[in-house]
């Protein structure tokens, strides 16, 4: 069953689209995080339900989404580096964009 939290932030795009990436209380309580496995491209969110599976340092668990939508991209670089979840830059933690 996936962890209910509050681990996202969420932005609305200049295009519609809503990028959804990990908020300073996600980086706290997992820690350094090695591992992430994102949905692909084109996969339906619906809020409340699994999105990502992350193992970090301090848990390794299923996220559930903050959002609905469809995946319209993934930030491919925190897929191949997921270090760069640690950044509290948003142009870097981002994970997805949905439509």
């Amino acid at each position: 069953m996936a962890a209910k939290n509050n681990y996202f932030w969420t932005k609305k795009l200049d295009n519609g689209n809503t990028r959804v990436g990990l908020n300073d209380q996600g980086r706290d309580d997992l820690g350094k995080i090695s591992f992430i496995d994102v949905p692909a491209k084109g996969a339906s969110l619906k809020s409340g339900d699994k999105f990502i599976s992350v193992e970090a340092e301090k848990a390794v668990t299923d996220l559930d989404s903050p959002v609905d939508g469809t995946i319209v991209a993934v930030n491919d670089k925190i897929v191949d580096d997921p270090a760069g979840l640690s950044s509290t830059d948003e142009n870097e933690n981002w994970i997805v964009e949905v439509k």
